[in-house]
C-alpha cells in the first residue's frame, strides 16, 4: 500500500498546513489532501465538473483522487466511516434535485447518488480510515550494536503523516454538530454586508436533520447560542422589528 508520505512526495511535498485547520472535509477535498493535491485548485466544482477538470489536467497523483472517492464513497456507504452530512442527488426531478439524509437511511445502492464535493467527513474519522488501511507510516526502530548490546531507538516521526490531520483530537455527537453549525451557517457570514443571519430555529432544525444523535431542543439551542455570532445573539429579526417600532412612533412637532 503506498502511504501519504510516498504520496506527497511524488507530488513535490506540496504545504497543506492549513488544511489542520479545517475539521470536516468534503470527501473531494479529503481524497485531493492525502493525494497530495491542494483542493483550492479545485473549489466550487459540481461533482461532474470536478472529475472533468481532474482527469483534464492529470495532475500528479490524479488517479489515486479517483480510486479515493470511490473508496470513501465505499466507505460511506457500508458505514466504516461515519459522516454528519451527506447530500443525496436526485435525478428523478428536472436538473435534479438535491437533499441531505440520514447516514442510518444510506445503503451501497445509494453509492452513486451521494454528492462526493458536498458530503462531508470529520478528519478524525477520515485519520482512523486512514489509519486503518496502511496510509501512515508504522513507527520503525533502529538496532544500534555497541560492544555486543543491542539498542533500539525509535525512529523520528514522520510529519508527513500529519501534513494535512492533526493528532486526533477528542469529539462528541455535540462537538460534532457544534462545527457542522459553524462550516454550514457562520462561516462566511458577514454583517457588515447586511446579511440576514440563521433564525434559531433554522439551526435547530439543521441540526436535528443532520445529527440524528442530537435531537433534544434545549441541546440545539445551546449549540445555536455558542456558534451564533455577537451581532446576531437575538436571532435575526432584531433590526426588522425594531424598524417596524419605529414607523409607528409619531416624531414629536
Amino acid at each position: 500500500m503506498t502511504t501519504m508520505r510516498e504520496l506527497h512526495q511524488k507530488a513535490g511535498n506540496p504545504d497543506l498546513k492549513s488544511w489542520r485547520l479545517i475539521k470536516l472535509v468534503t470527501l473531494a477535498e479529503a481524497s485531493l489532501l492525502v493525494s497530495g493535491i491542494n483542493p483550492y485548485q479545485y473549489s466550487n466544482l459540481a461533482d461532474y465538473n470536478f472529475l472533468d477538470e481532474l482527469n483534464s489536467k492529470k495532475p500528479v497523483n490524479w488517479e489515486h483522487v479517483n480510486v479515493m472517492i470511490r473508496a470513501l464513497l465505499e466507505a460511506i456507504c457500508t458505514h466504516e466511516i461515519k459522516s454528519p452530512m451527506i447530500r443525496i442527488l436526485d435525478e428523478q426531478y428536472n436538473n435534479g434535485y438535491e437533499y441531505t439524509d440520514e447516514q442510518a437511511r444510506i445503503g451501497i445502492e445509494d453509492m452513486e447518488r451521494i454528492v462526493f464535493t458536498k458530503t462531508k467527513i470529520h478528519r478524525d474519522e477520515l485519520s482512523k480510515w486512514l489509519r486503518k488501511y496502511g496510509y501512515f507510516d508504522a513507527p520503525q526502530q533502529n538496532t544500534i550494536p555497541v560492544q555486543q548490546v543491542s539498542h533500539q531507538y525509535p525512529e523520528p516521526v514522520q510529519h508527513n503523516n500529519v501534513i494535512l490531520l492533526p493528532e486526533p483530537t477528542y469529539t462528541t455527537p455535540a462537538l460534532d454538530a457544534l462545527y457542522g453549525v459553524i462550516d454550514e451557517f457562520w462561516k462566511n457570514y458577514d454583517p457588515n454586508n447586511n446579511q440576514p443571519p440563521p433564525k434559531q430555529s433554522t439551526v435547530a432544525s439543521w441540526i436535528k436533520a443532520n445529527y440524528p444523535d442530537i435531537q433534544a431542543s434545549d441541546i440545539c439551542t445551546y449549540i445555536d447560542k455558542i456558534c451564533r455570532h455577537p451581532t446576531a445573539k437575538k436571532g435575526g429579526n432584531t433590526k426588522l422589528n425594531q424598524s417596524n417600532k419605529m414607523k409607528d412612533i409619531t416624531p414629536i412637532k
